[in-house]
């Protein structure tokens, strides 16, 4: 999850960069010799709330066998078919990938259709659906968490200031947070490990920035760091086993 969200600001970050200037993701290793200025983001820690009391799984619900689908658009498509071995009922929609939307106001299931209302921007991955099956081994959890966020500006000394790429760093990661969608953390392979993490209504706030003059290797560099705070709820959907099969009629006959 934490590489979600780094991938997310970092996507930011680099639109917002000259093209000479190194953003990176991921836990932080230091300025590079090999260049002038360099940008990092980096998430060290998620930390969850508890369950009041003693019961850690207090808050767990029965799990349920899930499917995502997913389609492309290409601006002018609204219907979507769902594909013939879905099994379950459509519960949630995302268009694009992260933003639901409303059932009955922004779109409707018709037997194994999924209609928009406005049809999707053109993209690889426009609309996404999710479908809850029948109930499964495993559970259902959602807790309120937050993570700690890190964006470092690191430029030589020789070169110039840190200031000014931090000011475009700063802007660029508080436009990210204004509007953020749900993540999904597609490392955890659901469809192979019956796992499946969100991060549900994540909202992101700037804590504190500082700068500083450090030595690396002999070499001396201006650094800046921001630090933020993400908070959302963290969805854990465990679904073990496999779903039972189905049996479709294809066809009913009267015989006489």
């Amino acid at each position: 999850m934490l590489l979600a969200i780094e991938s997310y600001f970092h996507d930011a970050l680099r639109a917002a960069m000259p093209e000479s200037v190194e953003v990176s993701a991921g836990p932080s290793r230091g300025p590079s010799p090999e260049i002038d200025a360099g940008v990092e983001v980096f998430a060290t820690r998620m930390r969850l709330a508890l369950p009041e009391g003693d019961d850690l799984t207090a808050l767990r619900q029965p799990s349920y066998f899930s499917q995502v689908v997913r389609w492309a658009g290409d601006g002018t498509r609204k219907d979507f078919a769902l594909p013939a071995n879905t099994i379950g009922q459509v519960v949630e929609v995302e268009s694009p990938p992260g933003r639901p939307l409303r059932r009955g106001d922004d779109y409707l299931v018709e037997e194994s259709t999924l209609r928009l209302y406005r049809a999707p921007a053109t993209a690889s991955e426009a609309v996404v659906a999710y479908l809850r099956g029948s109930r499964a081994a495993g559970f259902l959890e959602r807790r309120r968490c937050e993570v700690r966020l890190t964006i470092r500006v690191w430029v030589k000394t020789d070169v110039g200031d840190a200031t000014p790429l931090m000011s475009r760093a700063l802007a660029a990661a508080l436009a990210a947070s204004a509007d953020m969608g749900n993540m999904e953390d597609a490392n955890t392979e659901p469809e192979t490990s019956g796992v499946r993490l969100r991060l549900l209504q994540p909202q992101a706030a700037l804590v504190d920035v500082h700068q500083s003059l450090e030595l690396e290797d002999g070499t001396a560099y201006f650094r800046a760091q921001a630090n933020f705070l993400v908070r959302g709820e963290l969805e854990q959907l465990v679904s073990l086993g496999t779903p039972e099969s189905e049996g479709i009629i294809l066809e009913v006959r009267r015989e006489t």
